[in-house]
């Protein structure tokens, strides 16, 4: 498969199909740094945005989180049930989910067009991570 294409792929379930890139793909240094980018960048996000959500809504910090871990759920809940999400995003409790949606799109189009973004922090993180355990 394509080092592009294994990027891109290293996205489309965030955090989940980064760590599985990361342990699986031993050779490829492209695709280890995105892998270890998308788990890192959506995991912290998952956590850090479901905890300011809670500051609104204390109940719902499972909801959050299901969100944002997982940014493509964010449209099907959409079109699942569209009233409560416009209530929420009226509300402004769900619009904070729209950072790790737009973020994984994002990150999607430049790995696939073959381009190392590398994120402000978490990107030297992971440039960190991949240098330290990549063995050519």
């Amino acid at each position: 498969m394509k080092e592009n294409i294994e990027g891109f792929l290293c996205y489309t379930l965030t955090w989940l199909t980064g760590l599985i890139f990361f342990v699986f793909e031993t050779k490829n240094r492209f695709v280890r740094f995105h892998a270890i980018q998308s788990f890192l960048t959506f995991t912290i996000l998952s956590v850090v945005l479901s905890i300011l959500q809670t500051f609104f809504g204390v109940d719902k910090f499972i909801d959050y989180f299901l969100v944002n871990l997982n940014p493509p759920l964010l449209p099907y809940l959409f079109f699942h049930n569209p009233t409560i999400i416009y209530d929420q995003l009226i509300d402004g409790l769900l619009v904070l989910s729209l950072i790790p949606f737009l973020l994984w799109l994002f990150l999607m189009y430049t790995a696939y067009r073959g381009m190392r973004y590398r994120l402000p922090v978490i990107g030297n993180l992971a440039e960190k991570i991949v240098g330290n355990v990549y063995n050519p």
